[in-house]
């Protein structure tokens, strides 16, 4: 599992102001360029942001606020029925032994006041190290600017 946490903002009147969203969705990851998976947040309680205003189509809030994400590795389909799925599995299962790898955000969504879902691209990349006998790695805190 890779853990991460997005910190989404705008700049308002040259202060940064944190988006306040139920949750970020389809936060997709690569692992030394090949996909590891599209991830949903947590789900947050905005209800705890009491003093939020508004900045263009959504809420946004001078306390930071965290989305933590984790990311196991996904196959293309959750349930496999047939040897040729078990076989596409097996043929493209991505296996991190120890070792370092480079690990990209390479965009996520995030939906506005209106319903709308917005998609926002990143250029995070950073190295993590996979320990012997771990199941996961925290990749790191990521503040982004998306607009």
């Amino acid at each position: 599992e890779i853990l991460l946490v997005l910190k989404p903002y705008v700049m308002v009147d040259g202060h940064k102001k944190y988006l306040v969203a139920d949750k970020i969705s389809n936060v997709s990851l690569t692992i030394n360029n090949k996909l590891w998976g599209n991830f949903n947040s947590f789900a947050i309680n905005t209800s705890l942001y009491g003093n939020t205003s508004q900045s263009g189509n959504y809420t946004v809030s001078d306390s930071m606020v965290r989305y933590p994400v984790i990311a196991p590795y996904q196959s293309l389909k959750d349930t496999l029925t047939t040897a040729g799925e078990y076989a596409q599995l097996l043929n493209n299962l991505v296996i991190l032994e120890p070792g370092y790898y480079f690990c990209r955000i390479t965009s996520f969504e995030i939906t506005d006041l209106n319903g709308k879902t917005h998609s926002f691209e990143t250029n995070i990349m950073k190295a993590i190290e996979i320990k012997v006998n771990s199941r996961s790695s925290f990749l790191g805190e990521f503040e982004v600017l998306i607009f």
